[in-house]
């Protein structure tokens, strides 16, 4: 659907599936579609800026909408009712292939969605435009390249999609997601560069090791991701944007506002910047 192949956005989406290595929280088809729409409109959100930023956040919160009417629930623990976590759910989740047959469905009917998008125009909302937007994803990367010098200006630019618990949704945490995919630009899977055994390697050791106290195959994206996704929740008491502030947001400025005051983000913002960069030197 765009013109070129982002593998280093690729090889950071690495521990979105699952719903964020594996802890099921958003599912990974409704991440990776969000910023999927991104890429797509690229072009128009570097020349029209922060209103066409604000649109397609909006554009975002209806693929989340359309995935929810369409398939029950947003949350990967919701769809395939296991917990990754354990062995009995890893089992439940491959055999006998209904659970995991059922999830290649939905990434089929969601690429057929996304790809109707391409017809629609990204039309600039008018928002306020007096105060430098936070965003929590890229916040989050930014900090993490400038403690590290690991980071991608595509993918920051561009994670804004992840605000609000994604499109402004109430999901998965845009500060733990963009920590995640930050560890990932450097322990995660360079997909299109792997040959097929490889990757089915790559993926029974990641799923082993969110089992196991002592990984294999260290260092690990599913191993390393996990813990950061448990430090997190520990601190947070949650996962969700919703679940984690209490509330929900009704568009681009409601956000902005809230998170021009809130404490309670910024140190999460911070908590995930330095959990991620501790994570990346301890590895390296």
């Amino acid at each position: 659907m765009i013109s070129r192949q982002e593998n280093t956005i690729l090889k950071a989406f690495t521990g979105l599936e699952g719903g964020v290595v594996a802890s099921g929280s958003t599912c990974g088809v409704i991440t990776g579609g969000s910023l999927g729409l991104a890429l797509m409109h690229e072009k128009t959100l570097q020349q029209e800026g922060i209103p066409a930023e604000a649109s397609l956040l909006s554009l975002v919160g209806e693929y989340v909408e359309w995935f929810r009417h369409n398939f029950g629930t947003t949350y990967c623990r919701d769809r395939t009712d296991v917990d990754f976590y354990t062995t009995t759910g890893q089992l439940r989740y491959f055999l006998p292939g209904d659970r995991v047959s059922r999830c290649l469905w939905h990434i089929g009917k969601a690429v057929h969605h996304l790809y109707t998008y391409q017809e629609k125009d990204l039309l600039p909302i008018d928002v306020d435009q007096s105060k430098t937007p936070i965003h929590c994803a890229k916040t989050v990367l930014k900090g993490v390249r400038e403690k590290t010098r690991i980071g991608d200006p595509l993918l920051e630019r561009l994670s804004f999609v992840f605000d609000g618990g994604v499109g402004l949704k109430g999901g998965i945490c845009g500060a733990l997601v963009g920590a995640v995919m930050a560890i990932n630009l450097l322990f995660g899977m360079n997909i299109r560069d792997m040959r097929y055994l490889q990757t089915i390697k790559a993926f029974i050791i990641g799923h082993l090791n969110l089992l196991l106290d002592n990984p294999i195959g260290m260092p690990e994206p599913f191993a390393i991701g996990k813990n950061i996704v448990n430090e997190f929740k520990d601190k947070a008491e949650g996962t969700e944007c919703r679940e984690i502030i209490g509330r929900d947001f009704k568009d681009w400025d409601d956000f902005q506002i809230y998170m021009a005051s809130s404490d309670k983000c910024k140190e999460l913002i911070n908590l995930a910047v330095n959990i991620a960069s501790d994570a990346i030197e301890r590895s390296r």
